[in-house]
């Protein structure tokens, strides 16, 4: 039972110090993880898989798109 408790203390402990950025700044806020949110992958003209998927779906007709479900 106490490693239980010392370990859910250790947890908690952990948690408060990773979040202190986040808790404690003026409009903190966490790190954006969106590939779309990266200025160094904008540069390289990298972008997410739902963007380029969005964009792809655009340039198909309706009878390319029913042609693809169907198969």
């Amino acid at each position: 039972m106490s490693l239980f408790l010392i370990s859910l203390l250790a947890m908690g402990l952990v948690v408060f110090l990773l979040s202190i950025g986040v808790i404690f700044k003026k409009n903190g806020r966490f790190p954006s993880t969106h590939v779309g949110g990266n200025r160094a992958m904008q540069q390289r003209g990298i972008s997410c898989h739902t963007s380029q998927h969005k964009d792809a779906q655009r340039h198909k007709t309706l009878a390319e798109r029913l042609a693809a479900d169907e198969g």
